[in-house]
């Protein structure tokens, strides 16, 4: 049988937090059996200078040091850097990229590649905020908190959970579903049963649950229920985990958009790293 082998794909500028998600990519690379492709975009036309070439050089370099044995290759190519990420993640297993690179407004969390990759590209694209924290040789990557997913029914959800379970297992921790449930909009006067529409958002939660418990059994798995909006819940949840894991739309939102709202607040806000499901 013939296996197809998708490399992880990260994207580097040269700067400290490239090295940060570089880190983060090659231990992804190796944990899923896929190589790993370190890619740079330069923005003027022309040969590739030697600092540029020594960037990407260098990249992959420390790579290989910090997983020896990963198959890794680098790659430049002219023009935006987003759309040079986006392109690779055709045949990509999955995109890593740092939250922020050069430049930019430090008062956003994420910058503009970034966001572009997260929204258009055609796999899993992983987003490591202050990625800069990773990238000395003495830092050493998260091994003990756990995933965090946002379990809303969806269909999107339900590969954001398939993707947070397979996480989970590979790192040998633990996992928690998160799920948000609010009163009807309208009740024509009468009370909502509050103690009924918990109860059923458990069950629902657990129901969709159930198959990949079964797949995962050494996963433990921690379920979350709460009234209220799912944006906080998950940010609340951020602050102790490894990554959040959330499905790229959610429920009523217009399949022609980019991200949905809560990714994208997911996205914006969330301190540890968040991981947006997408079918490669």
């Amino acid at each position: 049988m013939t296996v197809i082998r998708r490399p992880v794909v990260v994207g580097i500028d040269g700067s400290s937090a490239a090295f940060g998600a570089v880190r983060w990519a090659a231990d992804e690379a190796v944990r899923h059996g896929q190589p790993l492709r370190v890619a740079h975009a330069l923005e003027e036309s022309g040969e590739a200078s030697v600092d540029e070439q020594r960037i990407v050089l260098d990249a992959g370099a420390e790579a290989r040091n910090w997983q020896p044995g990963l198959d890794v290759t680098t790659a430049t190519s002219h023009g935006s850097p987003a759309r040079m990420l986006v392109e690779q993640s055709r045949h990509a297993s999955l995109v890593v990229v740092g939250s922020r690179g050069r430049g930019g407004f430090r008062s956003l969390l994420v910058g503009s590649v970034s966001r572009q990759v997260a929204e258009h590209a055609q796999c899993p694209v992983l987003v490591v905020h202050h990625a800069e924290r990773w990238a000395g040789p003495e830092a050493q990557l998260p091994r003990h908190a756990p995933v965090v997913v946002g379990a809303d029914g969806s269909a999107a959800a339900e590969l954001a959970v398939e993707l947070a379970f397979a996480e989970a297992s590979s790192r040998g921790v633990g996992l928690t579903a998160v799920r948000a449930w609010r009163e009807p909009a309208h009740r024509w006067g009468r009370q909502p049963d509050t103690d009924g529409l918990a109860d059923a958002a458990r069950r629902e939660l657990a129901d969709d649950l159930e198959p990949w418990l079964a797949k995962f059994p050494a996963v433990e798995v921690g379920q979350r229920v709460v009234r209220g909006e799912t944006v906080p819940t998950l940010l609340d949840e951020a602050r102790e985990a490894l990554m959040v894991v959330v499905g790229a739309r959610g429920h009523g939102g217009f399949t022609g958009l980019g991200l949905g709202s809560v990714p994208s607040q997911v996205l914006e806000h969330a301190d540890a790293p968040v991981l947006i499901a997408r079918r490669s």
